[in-house]
């Protein structure tokens, strides 16, 4: 007998992908990575991007066993309860917390199975918006939802400063850390390694990967060999799923998109001190790119939020300056439609407006209000389109919130 009948060649559970991306957005609803969800808008607003998170069996030598399905727990009895720890330090680096401190940092722990339901809110005591800043759920099928976007302030009503006044009194709802589960069989825990989340804002070209993205980045950073073995079947389904989780991923500006890592604003000055290392632990397959959380502060590896932190504060910000920066994520213009050749910039106030100089999103609260009624970029027949924005979708000014 071996996996999925019973557990007498399983050495551990991985979770999957290794690295998740989730994204913010003022909407209600959400869609899962990895599945097209038809339409990226809804109630004329961006949805969330959830993720996914999947448990794999491993045996000796890294090799992949299979999914542990919810069949297969039941059928062998396994419980399981999922976890998330997470944080956003952007403030606390702004304000020289040292990582072991708690001053300024929005944290977040929560199960699935407790009281709230696996709500992750943090609070930043001396703000007037911050008794109660939502950080995203975990679920008990490990689905992680983000939160919506948003700002909360110091001083209720101060305007949320544009590129490049980083703030430390506005404050922003992404975050990282580790997502974990618990499996538990005839009374005793089975050995298992946690993932981590990474939330970040939208994409709003979800059809254009950077390049380099953040795969090639970490297999750069972490030496991991192009030419090594792609496993069986069951390694090659769990490393494409870390993989594509990846590949939207920005990583070649100063200071990135999603994480932030080894530039002058980092708090991630030597990037393999925050991955497991598989040198120093055989549980690690040494083609897998996963962040160690510290389970103490002697342990080694990052602290919830040090990932993010780099990164400008609020983000709403940043994007006064950084549209078509990014190009991946925040194009600066597209046709308006497939059989059209008008251009039109992205980010405008009004639909019809389709000049060169048109109105756009520009201040940080034009950006923390309305970025989410923008349009989607899609790619058709090799052309920037833009959809998911039709006549009549304006954009108000600053004056109405």
């Amino acid at each position: 007998m071996a996996f999925p009948n019973d557990l007498s060649d399983v050495v551990v559970f991985k979770v999957h992908p290794a690295i998740g991306v989730a994204r913010v957005a003022m909407n209600d609803d959400y869609y899962v990575f990895g599945h097209d969800p038809g339409n990226y808008k809804s109630n004329d607003l961006m949805k969330r991007q959830a993720v996914q998170f999947r448990v794999f069996a491993y045996g000796d030598n890294h090799v992949g066993l299979g999914e542990l399905t919810a069949d297969v727990m039941n059928n062998l009895n396994i419980t399981a309860v999922w976890s998330a720890k997470v944080a956003n330090r952007k403030i606390a680096r702004l304000a020289g917390t040292p990582l072991g401190g708690t001053a300024f940092v929005i944290s977040a722990e929560a199960s699935s199975d407790d009281a709230n339901a696996g709500r992750l809110v943090g609070s930043l005591p001396t703000f007037a918006e911050g008794a109660a800043i939502p950080l995203g759920q975990i679920m008990s099928t490990g689905l992680f939802i983000p939160p919506k976007g948003g700002v909360f302030r110091k001083t209720a009503g101060e305007p949320v400063p544009a590129f490049p006044a980083i703030s430390q009194t506005v404050a922003d709802t992404t975050c990282d850390g580790s997502v974990s589960v618990r499996l538990v069989k005839d009374g005793q825990a089975l050995p298992t390694l946690p993932a981590c989340i990474a939330v970040a804002p939208q994409d709003f070209s979800p059809d254009v990967n950077p390049t380099p993205n953040l795969v090639d980045f970490l297999k750069d950073e972490l030496q991991i060999s192009p030419s090594g073995p792609p496993g069986n079947l069951h390694n090659q389904t769990a490393q494409a799923l870390d993989e594509a989780a990846l590949k939207s991923g920005t990583q070649r500006f100063d200071p990135g998109f999603e994480v932030c890592f080894a530039d002058s604003r980092s708090e991630v000055i030597n990037i393999k001190s925050v991955f497991y290392q598989p040198s120093q632990d055989p549980l690690v397959d040494p083609r897998e790119m996963r962040v160690r959380y510290k389970s103490s502060p002697a342990d080694a590896g990052a602290v919830p939020g040090q990932l993010t932190s780099g990164l400008c504060s609020p983000w709403q910000g940043d994007f006064t300056a950084c549209v078509g920066y990014w190009t991946e994520n925040l194009p600066t213009d597209a046709y308006l439609d497939e059989n059209s050749s008008v251009i039109v910039k992205v980010f405008r106030k009004q639909y019809a407006d389709h000049s060169s100089g048109a109105a756009s999103l520009r201040t940080g609260d034009d950006f923390a209000r309305h970025v989410d009624q923008v349009g989607v970029v899609r790619i058709q027949n090799s052309k920037r389109i833009e959809t998911e924005r039709d006549p009549g979708d304006d954009i108000p000014g600053d004056d109405i919130v």
